[in-house]
């Protein structure tokens, strides 16, 4: 059976999509799996060993594009289309390519008419962790009441991983630890305080054997020089629009550390491995019982207020805002402290167990 797993929009999205992907292969080593994502996500899972292929789909280009797609879909014959996020317009184009079974979340009206394998789902509303809404998804395709799957994971090739190595040797060769302090969300959540961010990042280079980088992209340029403006330590590096995406995962491969907040980086970094720190608003659609990072070793910090709103943030017209102003500097420092600790000790446990096993 050939299954289109279909997540065209942003990074951490996808990221919290790829679970998706191992459980299906573990529950049907017979199956072939291939994903559908946006362009600029591609780099996400071409090298996910789970997947079979990668197809790109975006909402703006030519009508010709949309016509290439549905030909080229055609010509695969799947059997089925899984869409972990709905788009009609993006139904409408699979319904073209032949797919027989559409499953999806039920969610908007259009849904109910263009997906015929739907799911009913409250996304924004059910307090349900987005990975475990998506692996229910995939529950349906796989005809099975539940899917279980650890946690999110990125594949990188040699050559990112190579990346990583090097940026660690060459700008940190002196570093028992590397930390990325990432301050832009790109628009997804509220945004800390610059000001708090270079606190943050200067009592982390600080410390004996840390190397500290701001990690930021196109968008995050303004809140990357207000971390410079409030005083950053001149120790801490400026990664800012120094990488494509494919390179930019090799180099968090070489770090430890990341703080940042509701933000696809910091799902990157979680699903490579590292250790995280996330800071997240308390409304119930940017909450990390939604959003939060699933890799092995992460800590969220949410602000200890009573959100008047019931469902999206208010922001400017809420009476607490900016509530992120009750998560201090402190205690990011702490939770960074805690869950290094944890990274740390559970790796030594693991090269314990290879040593005594000899894999």
């Amino acid at each position: 059976m050939k299954v289109l797993v279909v997540r065209p929009d942003r990074l951490g999205d996808l990221v919290l999509s790829l679970p998706v992907f191992a459980a299906g292969k573990a529950a049907r080593p017979d199956w072939e799996f291939h994903a559908l994502v946006a362009p600029v996500c591609a780099p996400l899972v071409e090298n996910d060993p789970d997947i079979a292929a990668v197809w790109t789909w975006s909402p703006v280009g030519p009508a010709s594009a949309g016509a290439e797609l549905v030909a080229a879909l055609r010509a695969e014959r799947f059997d089925a289309a899984v869409m972990l996020q709905f788009r009609a317009p993006l139904a409408r184009l699979l319904r073209r390519a032949g797919i027989g079974r559409l499953y999806g979340p039920l969610s908007k009206p259009s849904s109910w008419l263009l997906l015929n394998r739907g799911t009913w789902q409250r996304r924004s509303r059910g307090g349900r962790h987005e990975m475990d809404l998506n692996l229910e998804l995939m529950a349906g395709v796989l005809r099975t009441r539940r899917v279980e799957s650890g946690p999110a994971r990125l594949h990188l090739s040699p050559a990112q991983e190579q990346i990583g190595r090097e940026f660690r040797r060459e700008l940190a060769g002196d570093a028992d630890r590397v930390a990325f302090v990432h301050p832009g969300s790109g628009g997804s959540a509220l945004d800390w305080d610059p000001g708090r961010f270079a606190a943050v990042a200067g009592a982390l280079a600080d410390l004996p054997g840390w190397r500290v980088f701001v990690t930021g992209q196109g968008a995050d340029g303004p809140a990357v020089l207000a971390m410079q403006a409030a005083g950053l330590d001149p120790r801490v590096g400026i990664l800012l629009d120094r990488y494509s995406l494919r390179e930019f995962l090799g180099v968090l491969s070489g770090g430890d550390a990341f703080v940042g907040p509701s933000t696809g980086p910091l799902h990157l970094a979680s699903a490579l491995g590292l250790g995280t720190v996330g800071i997240f608003p308390p409304a119930p659609a940017m909450h990390p019982r939604r959003w939060g990072p699933r890799g092995p070793w992460n800590r969220v910090l949410v602000p200890e207020v009573t959100c008047p709103g019931r469902h999206a943030c208010k922001l400017a017209k809420c009476p607490l805002y900016n509530c992120l102003g009750e998560v201090s500097v402190a205690a990011v420092l702490g939770a960074v402290r805690m869950v290094l600790a944890e990274r740390e000790t559970s790796m030594a446990d693991q090269g314990r167990e290879r040593g005594r096993t000899g894999r």
